[in-house]
């Protein structure tokens, strides 16, 4: 059985539409990079980064930037914590602070997402607690 050249032409443009489709998804809709694989930009004291954030803000902003900060948590809620009053971390989807409390010095992992020059506050998300 001989196919014709419309029928071979329609099969062939059928299936570099599925391929396309199935490449277009799959980019897409990537799983996310979770945040304990991510490079980190930045180590060390709160106060010292927050000092090198409010010199150039849009380096520290501009793209994915994560940060390993320590210092004493100030305020916290259900969603994330405040250290030392400056600098808000929302933590993953998932985790608890209730095992948190004001006053301990702690260390934490999260990605930049925002500098509010008006109130000097830094904002970090996908944030996790390391010690």
């Amino acid at each position: 059985m001989s196919l014709s050249k419309k029928s071979k032409f329609l099969i062939g443009l059928i299936l570099i539409i599925a391929i396309g489709v199935y490449v277009g998804y799959s980019y897409a809709y990537k799983p996310h990079t979770a945040i304990e694989d991510m490079e980190v930009a930045f180590t060390g004291s709160a106060k010292d980064f927050l000092e090198k954030v409010k010199e150039n803000p849009e380096s520290w902003t501009q793209g994915e930037k994560v940060v390993e900060l320590t210092g004493v948590i100030t305020a916290k809620d259900e969603k994330g914590v405040s250290i030392n009053e400056s600098i808000y971390f929302q933590l993953e989807e998932g985790a608890s602070t209730k095992l948190l409390s004001e006053g301990i010095k702690t260390k934490i992992k999260g990605r930049i997402i925002g500098y509010d020059d008006l109130l000097e506050e830094l904002k970090l998300d996908k944030s996790i607690i390391l010690k």
